[in-house]
């Protein structure tokens, strides 16, 4: 049957990948698994949560929270800290990016201190603001986004376009 439509795993290293391939005849379609990638970070996320008694809680945003992931988007994780030695969040990037090597596909982190949310929930724009819009919470205490939520003032949920 020639044009029966075909399913290649793509090759992987031990783990599937949330990346699937399609092919029928000549044409071949790439496309990312939502549900797949967000079960593997979820599963890196409550690992993590076990051994790491600074986090409070993980979310996910960007694309993927917003279902606009193609295939070669990398998953954005906000985490939330009771503390951490390095004052800087990007010094901490390598303490929280290995703990989701195990993910179906590339992650970005983003790794902050209550105190550093609160301060950045405070202000009436910027990148809290945006990732608070889209979070979806994956693991830990989910009621810290909501606090957060509340603290910063004027937060539109997310919003539909006009004819979709």
């Amino acid at each position: 049957m020639a044009n029966q439509p075909t399913i290649t795993p793509p090759p992987t290293a031990g783990r599937p990948s949330a990346v699937q391939r399609r092919s029928c005849g000549s044409v071949r379609i790439a496309f990312l698994d939502k549900n797949r990638a967000v079960a593997g970070l979820v599963a890196c996320d409550q690992r993590l949560l076990a051994r790491d008694d600074r986090v409070i809680a993980v979310g996910l945003f960007g694309s993927l929270a917003r279902g606009q992931a193609l295939p070669s988007s990398d998953a954005d994780l906000l985490i939330a800290l009771r503390e951490h030695p390095e004052l800087r969040w990007f010094d901490r990037i390598s303490d929280y990016a290995d703990a989701f090597a195990g993910a179906s596909l590339p992650v970005e982190v983003f790794a902050y201190t209550l105190d550093e949310l609160a301060r950045m929930s405070s202000h009436q724009s910027g990148f809290l603001h945006t990732v608070l819009r889209e979070l979806l919470p994956l693991g830990g205490d989910d009621r810290i986004w909501s606090a957060l939520k509340r603290k910063a003032k004027n937060i539109p949920g997310p919003t539909i376009a006009p004819g979709v």
